[in-house]
């Protein structure tokens, strides 16, 4: 989901602007985090914005 940072309102990764004001959604830090074929969060870019747990995979 990209978070609208004018409203606050939770929209889907596939909109280009809020569904609740009508606000560019591109200037939310979290658009571009998600993957366009599956809509889950993007491995390269989680660690930037801290959504990566180093410890998941680990042995």
């Amino acid at each position: 989901m990209i978070t609208c940072d004018v409203c606050g309102h939770l929209n889907d990764p596939s909109r280009a602007t809020c569904e609740n004001c009508g606000s560019d959604l591109s200037d939310s830090p979290d658009w571009g985090t998600y993957d366009d074929d599956y809509d889950d969060l993007n491995i390269d870019q989680s660690e930037e914005i801290g959504y990566y747990d180093s410890d998941y995979m680990d042995d």
